[in-house]
C-alpha cells in the first residue's frame, strides 16, 4: 500500500502540512520539506515506522557540514521514490531518538521494512545512500 504525504500526516491526526502542528499525545511537530517529513520526538518516530511499509530514518545536525552535503541529495530522492518515506530526526532536538537506534555519528540512515531495521550506515555518500534507497525498494 502507497501511503502520500497526506495520507500519514492524517492517520498521525495532523491538521494540514503548514506551520507546526502540536498534539498533547506527545506528538510536538511534524514539518515537510518536499517529501521529507521532520520527526521531532520519540513518538513521532515510532508512529512514522509503524504506518510506512518501507522507510528511511536520516538522524542530521544542523551544525553538521556532511549533513548540510548530503542533505539535498536525501530529499531529491524523497521525491524520486514515493513508495518509500522518508524522516529526518535532527540529534539535537530529538536526542532519545538518537539513542534508541545507536547513532554515533551524523549523518547516519537507518532503513526500514515495516517496523524492522534492514540496513544502517553512516556517512554523506551520495552512491551508498542510493545503492541502500534501491536495495530497500526491491524488497
Amino acid at each position: 500500500m502507497t501511503l502520500t504525504a497526506a495520507t500519514v500526516l492524517r492517520r498521525l491526526n495532523v491538521p494540514s502540512l503548514s506551520g507546526i502542528c502540536s498534539r498533547s499525545s506527545g506528538l510536538n511537530a511534524i514539518l515537510r520539506s518536499m517529501s521529507v517529513v521532520t520527526l521531532s520526538d520519540e513518538s513521532a518516530v515510532e508512529k512514522f515506522r509503524m504506518i510506512n511499509s518501507k522507510s528511511i530514518l536520516y538522524f542530521t545536525a544542523t551544525w553538521c557540514p556532511p549533513c548540510k552535503a548530503i542533505g539535498p541529495i536525501y530529499d531529491e530522492m524523497s521525491d524520486r521514490y514515493p513508495h518509500i518515506a522518508f524522516g529526518k530526526v535532527d540529534v539535537d532536538e530529538n536526542s532519545d531518538a538518537a539513542l534508541d537506534f545507536e547513532v554515533n555519528a551524523v549523518p547516519t540512515f537507518v532503513l526500514f521494512e515495516g517496523e524492522n531495521a534492514v540496513s544502517k550506515f553512516s556517512g554523506a555518500d551520495p552512491d551508498k545512500l542510493a545503492h541502500h534507497v534501491l536495495e530497500l525498494e526491491g524488497r
